[in-house]
């Protein structure tokens, strides 16, 4: 078997173990199975990151893009690495010269997703404390985990388990795809010793994919630093309240059943034979068992009030996308984490009241998070944001003059509101181009073209039916390099040009640029449920999507909700003219209703182009909001997908069986993502049923629709 290639990843946050961070890139670099890349992310310490950037030649070492914390320094390291495998290890940990080839080894069987190995712990002076005691043949202990290392009760050979631990693991890539990233509300922040994102991330990957088969292998070893601060009888019972609220959060976002599996057979077995041993050695007169006996104790106390403490707390936040789905009314809010405030009060409506509130967390111009919490007599509570870091940009180059092309046919209005909120977002040399699709009159709408010159933008008039047909005309209206569409029903927030551009000059290979597009209201039923079952919010991650996104997304190119929004998105125009721009046969307006965006982005994914998600530039969409008006766009997205498809079958005939490959995994993905609902919301309940029938019968009027959209005129593309 070929081996795989390898990207390690370290994170570390303190140059007070700068020489472990050393020893451990050090170890890295001896491997005998070298990785093709390492990568060190620095958690929120420019002091950090320059000094490592300097001294660790051939490593990358970059800023953590996400939430302060491991979690958010490791889905950093995600989105850039570009081995097969990823390996995780500690920064104060260093691995053993054959440690990457023995996880490779776990790799084996196809169905093996993640593979981890043994941390032996090295303890100050040589010793191992009394009150962490250890077993009398293993060498480890029943508390070894404390200081995260390998404990008494896992397998001493080879064997499945249910996770793995954080400082020794590694996952193939297509295990973030089906299961998604390390959660930001879970893992160590600074010294704070909670924890548990690893154990989270791979009970998901079980629930998405009941044949992935997660492995432990003792021969793949890394050596772990105690410090004396954590042999301490403090540290003890701080790191067990933290291990307990950590099971608890973790319990409630994936059942307590899958949680505490381990746990419970630990607690049963493990700590009793402990005791017990302990109190033997007591009984013949060492001193030590005292000890041991009261270390165990210690920690398993204080993990279980840690555990019943976080399950009688209020419910935490969640992150957007998480699987409760709030029914009813949801205010949209915007907070700075430098400045937000503890508690965040909540208008009221003169009929109902709000449930939750969808919370944009930014730091300065830069996306943090988008949360869905909790409204609770009228006020929401915000979480403790952690300090963020002075607002990060990349160097400063000059901003290119961009077209902007606003289609419109029925919502003039507020295609005149787009327009406005362009030229409102503070960019310069920003050509604005309103096109009106199938105007009354030939001469067009009086009253938009006064309204739209009255901006200082263009009005330009395009009667081929078609939103793909309104776009094309705006862009050859266009006369700059860049070329922005942007629908009538979207606002881009300021910053959006900026966020935008400075992709397009950091990468000359990027063909297009999409961003954050958040809900501009809430509130009536069908905006809430167009948002969980079409938002196009499902990242605050940046994301690089292009032929190596094939080896961690089984469904690309076919991945519709990866890109970002077409209908808010720019291309470099060199690129969009040699694809031939938008295909007329697709898209609102015609037969086919919509895939018109997917298209273009299927065909610069085959044409070995790229695609950037920048969640720093963010939009507002105007979702439906009439009940009647959802049900025909959810038909619509499965018109267009199907004669998307099937176009892009006559233009290659050899993509049949792309698409035929794909079929199992991109129905799985679909189902997945049906939101849950609480029982008692089952009139919601009912309506997402009936939203899902209305997607999948459009899947099978995509033939009909695309022979009656060339029937109607369309002539292929531009």
């Amino acid at each position: 078997m070929t081996q795989p290639d390898t990207t390690v990843v370290i994170c570390a946050y303190t140059e007070r173990r700068w020489d472990d961070l050393a020893a451990a890139v050090a170890s890295v670099r001896e491997q005998t199975a070298p990785p093709r890349e390492v990568v060190v992310v620095i958690d929120h310490n420019p002091e950090l990151e320059r000094r490592a950037a300097a001294e660790f030649v051939g490593v990358t070492v970059v800023p953590n893009a996400g939430r302060r914390g491991l979690s958010g320094a490791r889905n950093t390291a995600l989105g850039l690495a570009k081995g097969d495998v990823i390996a995780f290890l500690d920064d104060d940990a260093e691995a053993a010269p054959d440690w990457l080839e023995q996880l490779l080894a776990g790799y084996r069987d196809r169905n093996v997703m993640a593979v981890g190995g043994s941390a032996r712990p090295r303890w100050p002076g040589g010793q191992r404390p009394a009150k962490l005691p250890a077993g009398r043949r293993s060498g480890t202990g029943e508390l070894d985990w404390v200081v995260g290392c390998t404990y008494t009760g896992q397998p001493a050979a080879e064997a499945p388990v249910r996770n793995l631990m954080g400082c020794n693991m590694s996952f193939r890539r297509e295990a973030f795809a089906l299961a998604g990233a390390f959660s930001e509300d879970l893992g160590r922040i600074g010294r704070t010793p909670l924890g548990c994102e690893e154990t989270e991330l791979c009970i998901r990957l079980r629930q998405a994919a009941p044949d992935a088969r997660i492995v432990f292998r003792p021969e793949a070893v890394v050596h772990h630093r105690v410090t004396e601060d954590r042999i301490t009888w403090g540290y003890l019972r701080h790191r067990g309240w933290g291990e307990g609220l950590s099971k608890a959060y973790v319990s409630r976002l994936v059942g307590s059943e899958a949680a505490l599996s381990t746990e419970r057979d630990y607690l049963s077995r493990t700590i009793p034979a402990a005791v017990v041993r302990e109190f033997g050695r007591l009984a013949l007169g060492r001193t030590a068992g005292a000890a041991g006996v009261l270390g165990v104790v210690t920690v398993v106390s204080s993990t279980a009030a840690g555990y019943l403490r976080g399950k009688l707390r209020t419910r935490a936040p969640r992150p957007l996308g998480s699987a409760a789905l709030v029914h009813g009314p949801i205010h949209i809010a915007t907070v700075d984490a430098r400045t937000a405030p503890e508690v965040l009060p909540v208008p009221h409506r003169p009929v109902g009241h709000y449930r939750a509130a969808q919370v944009l967390v930014r730091d300065g111009d830069r996306t943090v998070d988008v949360l869905l919490l909790p409204v609770e007599r009228g006020v929401v509570r915000l979480p403790d944001f952690a300090a963020p870091p002075a607002p990060r940009r990349r160097p400063e180059c000059t901003r290119p003059p961009v077209s902007v092309v606003i289609p419109t046919a029925y919502r003039k209005h507020q295609a005149v509101a787009s327009a406005r909120a362009v030229l409102e977002a503070g960019y310069p040399g920003l050509e604005v181009i309103v096109v009106d699709n199938l105007p009354r009159l030939p001469e067009g709408d009086a009253w938009l073209r006064g309204e739209v010159e009255a901006l200082g933008a263009r009005y330009v008039v395009e009667r081929r039916k078609g939103v793909s047909a309104a776009r094309n005309t705006g862009a050859r209206a266009a006369t700059h390099g860049l070329i922005a569409f942007v629908d009538e029903n979207i606002a881009v927030e300021p910053g959006w040009f900026d966020a935008v551009t400075e992709e397009f000059a950091a990468d000359p290979a990027v063909g297009c640029v999409t961003s954050l597009v958040l809900p501009a209201s809430l509130e009536t039923d069908a905006e809430v449920l167009f948002e969980r079952l079409k938002g196009y919010g499902n990242t605050v991650r940046w994301q690089r999507i292009d032929r190596g996104t094939a080896r961690e997304d089984p469904l690309y190119p076919l991945s519709m909700a990866r890109y970002g929004p077409g209908s808010c998105a720019m291309w470099r125009r060199e690129v969009f003219d040699d694809l031939g721009g938008f295909d007329p046969l697709l898209g609102a307006g015609t037969p086919t209703m919509a895939g018109e965006d997917l298209d273009l982005f299927v065909r610069l994914a085959y044409a070995g182009g790229a695609v950037v998600h920048t969640p720093h530039a963010v939009a507002r969409h105007i979702h439906r909001a009439d009940w009647l008006e959802l049900r025909e766009r959810m038909r619509g997205y499965g018109v267009g997908l199907a004669a998307m498809l099937m176009l892009s079958v006559r233009r290659r005939p050899v993509t049949a069986f792309s698409i035929l490959r794909r079929v199992p995994r991109g129905a799985a993905r679909l189902a997945s993502r049906t939101p849950e609902l609480p029982l008692s919301d089952r009139a919601a309940r009912s309506r997402l049923r009936q939203l899902r029938r209305d997607e999948r019968l459009g899947l099978l009027g995509g033939a009909q629709a695309l022979m009656r959209a060339r029937g109607e005129g369309g002539s292929g593309r531009r």
